[in-house]
């Protein structure tokens, strides 16, 4: 078994900087944790060797493309047929998201839409298809920031 990692204030501080902002300057980050810049950027080698930390990315709002409205999707399917339902799933354009996962739901999704109405028809042709049991949405209402490392983005491309 691999041991745990453990990490003190200083690398909490640097990854809560890095999550603001990818681009944040080590020797500001230094600067606030009251440490030389080298200490910072050690640090943060360290956390890359050990996985905390597996990279860094920019954040993307929906909205600014004309999205008004994020959600998330959970499928109930008949087991045996998990990956013949995620690939129907996959070609809605609006999923930008889409895994399996155990709990009350086989399948978590996250689409991206122009509006509530289209949220309505994506769940209803998700729930169509013969091998689904059930499909359950929730719709995101804060500030909706998405990291695009996972994301299909195809059809933001009009």
């Amino acid at each position: 078994m691999k041991s745990k990692v453990k990490v003190d204030e200083i690398d909490v501080a640097i990854v809560r900087a890095l999550q603001k902002d990818a681009r944040a300057n080590f020797a500001d980050i230094a600067k606030d944790c009251i440490v030389s810049t080298d200490t910072i950027s050690k640090r943060f080698r360290k956390m890359k060797r050990a996985g905390i930390v597996r990279g860094t990315t920019i954040l993307l709002n929906p909205k600014s493309f004309g999205y008004e409205c994020v959600a998330s999707l959970g499928v109930d399917v008949n087991y045996p047929h998990l990956k013949e339902v995620i690939e129907f799933i996959q070609r809605i354009p609006e999923i930008v998201f889409c895994t399996t996962t155990i709990g009350k739901y086989d399948i978590f999704c996250i689409a991206v839409l122009g509006n509530v109405g289209r949220l309505s028809q994506v769940k209803d042709l998700i729930k169509g298809h013969p091998l689904v049991r059930e499909a359950t949405t929730s719709i995101w209402v804060n500030e909706i920031l998405l990291c695009p490392e996972n994301f299909e983005f195809e059809h933001l491309k009009r």
